[in-house]
């Protein structure tokens, strides 16, 4: 009797585990939108990443790095928790002159992304900015997030400083961050 008893609670114990899944989070430079702002910020450190001068100038939340993503010069913007300190969301953000020149770095991205996520979960509009510039943008809804690729301009001219942004979003965590700041209210 014993014996059918532990073998009972051993394949219910069993089932229960392979019920919960490990949650998976979406990834930003193969780290995992996930744990304290400590803990990723380390991870982007040993990736040869630099804290930004920047960072001092930031609202509490928000941390900016300098360094390379994707074979580009980048500044990294990254978002947390101000209480639990848990991150949520990153973002790269690459910038060039001349709009020609940011449209052909953006296809590039869009081709990158476009392999590793399939095209199933893109969205795709024309959107035009404040300086009558348009552009297209791109959202990849995947299972775990939301990766937003999109330009930002700084004037009319077509030679003017422009933005690549590249958003990464884990829905989790993101969830949980707006719950937390909810519950201010």
């Amino acid at each position: 009797m014993r014996k059918i008893a532990f073998i009972i609670f051993a394949c219910f114990a069993f089932i229960c585990m392979q019920a919960q899944e490990k949650e998976e989070h979406l990834k930003f430079m193969g780290i995992e939108l996930n744990g304290t702002i400590a803990e990723f910020q380390n991870k982007l450190l040993a990736k040869g990443l630099t804290v930004s001068p920047e960072s001092k100038l930031q609202p509490t939340g928000v941390r900016v790095f300098d360094g390379a993503f994707s074979g580009n010069d980048a500044q990294i913007v990254v978002w947390y928790n101000p209480r639990s300190k848990e991150v949520y969301r990153a973002k790269a953000i690459i910038y060039t002159y001349g709009k020609d020149l940011v449209e052909q770095m953006m296809k590039k991205m869009e081709i990158k992304l476009d392999a590793k996520y399939g095209t199933k979960s893109k969205y795709s509009e024309v959107v035009k900015d404040d300086f009558l510039h348009e552009f297209m943008q791109h959202e990849y809804n995947v299972e775990n997030g939301t990766i937003g690729l999109f330009i930002v301009s700084t004037g009319y001219s077509a030679q003017n400083k422009f933005y690549l942004h590249i958003d990464y979003k884990d829905w989790f965590n993101y969830i949980k961050n707006t719950q937390d700041e909810m519950d201010d209210l």
